[in-house]
């Protein structure tokens, strides 16, 4: 009888406050309908505490924007891009072309034994439930198709146009997952974005070439001794175009103490394969790891730029922070491990920064590990700002991608065509980009390997074929086949870098180039005169 009661009682509270977030937006509607012309989107603080006092609280931003998109739905008010980018909140999360998120996978048995890896119950291993990506996934079951909708809707009613999606798969190592399990998680991805069920993952992926929300670009993470050639066939199956390894170092007496389980020939293989299967590479590194020191990490990031076994295209770096209930922390308690002071990781991060070249991008520089996980290890989740600072302070300079990025910037100086050239895994590449001075406005990874290309057995049409790894324009993310006077995007900077990424493959004796291009891109090449074979984008040249 009891427990009815409160079942009542807890229906009627929901039924309330339901009740009150519809009269609130019917509020907020008519504020905004009859204040429009008059309102001065440079202080909304003060527009919303004037407003509390009709609503009975602060508004927030995206409560604005949700009421503002209804009126413009229902032709009360025209579309006012001012008004939208006033109301955009971290609007630095579209800032590089695209709108990135991840999604989730359930827990599963990891292959791994590394004595740094938490194992919270009902969470993959690695992570932890309260990190935000986590709380997101668990608070919805994991389930991939709730997951993206929920993004996708918040990205909306923040003020973000989420066209372009680049989704990052994380939860242990994908590439032990069932097969069946891990293609179903991805075409429910991509039926999410299509709000459309498909039949098999094939239609799934045909439909988002022309869909609102298009994936034009999806990774997995996974370890180096799991990339086989199976593997790398199921990822193109599933329009995979970047693998995050889980490196962590390169030091061979580092990976043996941590009980890695692979050494660097599997890091140096799978690189290789990858790169000439076309992905996109990214390596996680963790500084402090037992038995490294600030000088072995330095010259460890210096070898693998220096090495052209690795020169990886992006990287997360992640310090090392000792979690409850791991080997790690055992090692801690018997004084086997001291980790390093905020001062001296700080100062050895800056230091790797400025070895990253100008063709990386650093990702990520800290991990969301809130503080009651953290039993020794730096707490300071704003460790890239920090760094940034420290850096700005000292006059050091880190030219990596992210670094140099336009972002929202709008400048009127000269903008020019650069190159540069490595030699990568027996073969040469080549980073195409258009830059000014300050800003990277645009990029393209081009790779000139073999020209009988090693990849051939697996993919036959890459035989005689330049891969085209990534391009990419950078700045505020607009909408598809539109342009806007304030984002360096849709200014043709793509289609300038795929012609002279066809010169450079022509004189250099290739009969093609191939794309591995996102699932949302496809339509873009096809109008330069792309074709789709056998998961890539063709075209003679």
């Amino acid at each position: 009888m009891k427990v009815a009661k409160e079942s009542k009682l807890c229906h009627i509270a929901v039924k309330q406050y339901t009740i009150k977030r519809i009269m609130k937006n019917i509020k907020l509607r008519e504020l905004l309908y009859h204040e429009i012309e008059k309102l001065d989107l440079t202080r909304w603080d003060q527009t919303k505490r004037r407003w509390a006092k009709i609503l009975g609280t602060i508004p927030k931003n995206s409560e604005v924007m949700t009421a503002y998109q209804e009126l413009v739905a229902n032709s009360k008010l025209a579309p006012n891009e001012e008004l939208e980018n006033s109301l955009k909140t971290r609007s630095t999360r579209t800032m590089s072309g695209v709108a990135p998120f991840a999604v989730m996978m359930g827990a599963f048995k990891c292959p791994g034994n590394c004595i740094y890896c938490i194992q919270e119950k009902g969470m993959p291993k690695s992570y932890m439930s309260d990190e935000p990506a986590a709380a997101r996934a668990k608070k919805l079951n994991f389930d991939p198709y709730n997951q993206v909708k929920s993004r996708l809707e918040q990205f909306e009613i923040t003020g973000h146009n989420p066209q372009k999606l680049q989704i990052i798969i994380i939860g242990g190592t994908f590439s032990a997952y069932p097969k069946d399990f891990a293609s179903n998680f991805i075409k429910s991805i991509y039926d999410a974005c299509n709000n459309k069920i498909a039949k098999n993952i094939e239609e799934a992926i045909d439909i988002n070439e022309t869909a609102h929300y298009r994936v034009v670009g999806m990774s997995i993470e996974t370890r180096p001794d799991w990339i086989t050639e199976d593997e790398i066939v199921f990822l193109r199956k599933h329009g995979i175009t970047k693998v995050q390894l889980g490196v962590q170092s390169i030091d061979e007496k580092v990976l043996i103490t941590i009980q890695r389980g692979h050494s660097n020939d599997e890091i140096v293989k799978a690189t290789k394969m990858l790169r000439n299967a076309g992905f996109k590479i990214n390596y996680h590194l963790m500084p402090n790891l037992p038995g490294a020191t600030p000088k072995s990490d330095i010259s460890g990031i210096k070898e693998i730029f220096a090495n052209e076994n690795y020169r990886p295209d992006t990287l997360k770096i992640y310090p090392t922070i000792v979690l409850p209930n791991t080997k790690l922390y055992e090692m801690y308690q018997r004084e086997e491990y001291k980790p390093w002071s905020d001062d001296i990781l700080m100062n050895t991060l800056a230091k790797m920064k400025q070895y990253v070249p100008r063709y990386c991008r650093i990702d990520r520089l800290v991990r969301d590990i809130t503080k009651k996980w953290t039993m020794v290890g730096t707490k300071q989740t704003n460790m890239r700002d920090v760094v940034k600072r420290y850096m700005k302070q000292n006059k050091l300079i880190c030219n990596c991608i992210r670094c140099r990025e336009i972002k929202g910037n709008i400048e009127n100086e000269e903008i020019k065509l650069q190159k540069i050239e490595y030699k990568a895994n027996e073969g040469k590449e080549v980073f195409i980009s258009y830059e000014s001075e300050n800003f990277l406005y645009a990029m393209l990874r081009l790779r000139l390997g073999e020209i009988k290309s090693q990849a051939k057995n697996l993919f036959p049409i890459l035989e005689r074929a330049a891969l085209i790894r990534e391009v990419q324009s950078f700045g505020k993310q607009i909408q598809i086949s539109t342009k806007s006077k304030d984002s360096a995007q849709h200014r043709s900077f793509g289609k300038k870098l795929i012609a002279e990424a066809e010169k450079i493959a022509k004189a250099n004796n290739f009969t093609k180039i191939a794309i591995i291009s996102g699932v949302g891109v496809r339509e873009y090449y096809q109008k330069l005169g792309y074709r789709l074979e056998d998961t890539y984008m063709i075209k003679n040249v």
